[in-house]
């Protein structure tokens, strides 16, 4: 089968090969590919510029769907033909007490697609059975293959930010994430929702409106994003804002718009040191908290919310690609022309 493989560390050493179908265990199924999305991670991980675990060589991607082609002699509850979409812990023990409490996503054996172990730029993937989520009737295979993004969200706006009715939320970086974030807060009832761009994020901007912004300001140095915030909780600020840009600056800009006991919830990675101070945090009493990942009763939450309709991506999905468009797809990722683009094998 035809593969994206990253084969050393070093930027670059990433191609197109002809790789073995992967064999399946008793409790897998094989997955016949059909969309992958591009995210933000993949083309950090083809420049060497991630500060997690990278094994190499392996194949990239770890957002998907597709249908089932073979399933394992102990897998009861799917058929060949299923149309299916995964979660991104590809390995974890199932037995520590992170994996018992529904934590499997820090278990310190987990292995993700596309990172510890193969992912899905590829024709087809291995999946355990208990990482198996069901495609909606309602619910195309393309819009399917970016549920991972839309757990992200969901893991950051509800589950952990816990955003409600009437709330005000500012969420930094207009990518999918940020975008989808925005919609997140929406839907959770959110009544102010501002979101900011830097130079550059223009058109994202735009799109920001279709997914729940209620305005939107761009941070080139010509207003006082301060300003925004002291139209809110009588001059105080957001009762949350979501991280996800990345870089110190914005973590910075975080504690200054967000009010006395907010929340400051921190999604995109950003590798280099912080090297501001962190006394505000203590001075407001807010909470900064970091979001990773997802889990299986957020994947059934989040589907259900595909399958009615309430997350629509036409706007977000800007490209479609073969396969072998990978490294296009990267430039569009990094340009930020492209905002997700997915392959299609």
């Amino acid at each position: 089968m035809r593969a994206v493989v990253k084969y050393k560390r070093e930027d670059g050493n990433t191609e197109v090969r002809d790789v073995p179908v992967p064999e399946i265990e008793a409790s897998d199924v094989l997955v016949k590919v059909a969309y992958i999305g591009i995210c933000g991670s993949d083309p950090h991980m083809y420049h060497n510029q991630v500060s997690y675990p990278m094994a190499v060589p392996l194949i990239l991607g770890h957002e998907f769907s597709g249908t089932i082609e073979k399933v394992g002699a102990n897998v009861t509850k799917w058929k060949v033909g299923d149309r299916v979409t995964s979660e991104t812990h590809a390995r974890f023990c199932g037995e520590c007490v992170l994996c018992k409490t529904n934590n499997y996503r820090f278990c310190r054996e987990r292995k993700g697609y596309g990172f510890g172990v193969d992912g899905a730029f590829a024709e087809y993937v291995r999946v355990p059975e208990r990482i198996l989520h069901a495609v909606p009737d309602s619910v195309s295979l393309r819009d399917a293959s970016c549920t991972e993004p839309v757990c992200v969200a969901y893991n950051v706006v509800i589950a952990k930010t816990g955003v409600k009715a009437g709330d005000s939320v500012a969420v930094l970086g207009p990518g999918p994430i940020g975008l989808l974030c925005a919609h997140m807060a929406k839907l959770a009832g959110a009544s102010n929702i501002a979101v900011f761009g830097a130079p550059g994020d223009e058109k994202r901007l735009e799109i920001a409106k279709q997914y729940g912004a209620t305005e939107t300001h761009l941070l080139d140095g010509s207003s006082d994003p301060k300003n925004v915030a002291a139209k809110f909780n009588g001059g105080y600020g957001f009762d949350s804002v979501i991280d996800a840009a990345g870089p110190t600056a914005t973590l910075k800009l975080s504690m200054e718009l967000v009010m006395p006991a907010g929340v400051i919830n921190k999604v995109a990675w950003g590798p280099k040191p912080v090297d501001i101070s962190l006394d505000p945090l203590l001075s407001k009493g807010v909470t900064l908290q970091g979001s990773f990942s997802h889990s299986w009763d957020i994947w059934e939450k989040v589907l259900v919310i595909m399958g009615q309709g309430q997350m629509p991506l036409d706007a977000l999905i800007t490209h479609k690609l073969p396969l072998e468009g990978w490294k296009e797809g990267f430039d569009l990722i990094e340009s930020r022309e492209g905002l997700k683009v997915v392959l299609k094998p």
